[in-house]
């Protein structure tokens, strides 16, 4: 059974490796793909946005998110990276979490996003109120940063500092962050990688944009994003490429937080250090986005 789901998947993707404009005359498959979903589109959270305890996941990486909107603190001694400052409420939430492990909100000098949804970016502007922070945007995001939706959703709009493209690196004291661009989830959704240390090891650290599809509808017929297809495609041959250790993501429960947190403060192994646990998440997410793709080609 799972053989030949898997033979028929790898079908559907041959096929939909055409250009997106080819694919709307293309006679649909007969036999639809079995449903794949992700666990949190099976069972949704709630109370997404409440506070969570602050931790230090390895080495100089702090998760200081909240119940789920995950942001990631990376520290050094000339000032902090902080990765998704979550919406304008989450802000408070963060700098509390940042202060009780012992750095100071201020200290961060850079703000980063993983891409432009209200969930992860609509706390720049108060971030970067608060702290005088740089701001560093995919090229294909700042768009959305500096002219933001109106109406709802909207959030603050704010002046990108440096704009971002593909693998270029962000550093500061000693951190080298590279911005990897897997666009699909919006047209700047970026990932980004780095190396952190402990106990004498080196760890590729992995923290993945989004590659879910919010709107399966969106990825057929879409004039506001004709190539949405292909940018999924791409998306995942980089995000299967990249050497990881320890995957964390825009989302806590994408990467386990709330099975994981549990087990670092009971101690032993670290959790975190997961690096079969990145290949799952990307397989998942795949196959998810081609049955949502298959779903979608029959409407």
């Amino acid at each position: 059974m799972f053989r030949s789901a898997g033979l028929r998947l790898a079908a559907v993707s041959a096929l939909f490796l055409l250009p997106v404009t080819a694919q709307t005359n293309r006679a649909v498959p007969r036999e639809p793909l079995p449903p794949i979903l992700t666990p949190w589109e099976i069972k949704p959270t709630t109370n997404d946005n409440a506070p969570f305890p602050g931790h230090k996941v390895i080495g100089n990486v702090y998760y200081v998110g909240t119940a789920d909107y995950a942001s990631f603190l990376i520290t050094s001694e000339q000032g902090h990276i902080l990765i998704n400052p979550d919406f304008e409420d989450s802000v408070d939430i963060i700098r509390a979490s940042v202060e009780k492990l012992g750095f100071k909100f201020r200290d961060i000098k850079i703000l980063l996003i993983s891409h432009a949804h209200g969930d992860h970016c609509a706390g720049l502007a108060k971030a970067k109120e608060m702290t005088g922070a740089q701001v560093m945007v995919m090229d294909a995001d700042v768009p959305a940063i500096e002219h933001p939706p109106t109406g709802r959703g909207a959030y603050p709009s704010v002046p990108v500092s440096r704009v971002l493209h593909d693998k270029d690196e962000v550093k500061l004291g000693g951190n080298t962050l590279v911005a990897h661009l897997t666009p699909g989830h919006t047209k700047g959704n970026t990932s980004w990688a780095f190396k952190t240390t402990e106990g004498g090891k080196n760890y590729d650290v992995v923290v993945v944009g989004s590659i879910g599809v919010n709107n399966a509808r969106d990825l057929v017929n879409n004039p506001a994003y004709p190539n949405m297809v292909e940018d999924y495609q791409k998306s995942f041959r980089v995000l299967k490429a990249l050497p990881c250790d320890i995957y964390l993501a825009s989302h806590g429960k994408m990467y386990g937080l709330n099975e994981k947190y549990p087990k670092l403060t009971a101690g032993g192994p670290n959790p975190f250090v997961d690096p079969e646990g990145y290949k799952a998440h990307i397989q998942l997410l795949e196959r998810a986005f081609y049955y949502k793709l298959d779903w979608a080609m029959r409407q």
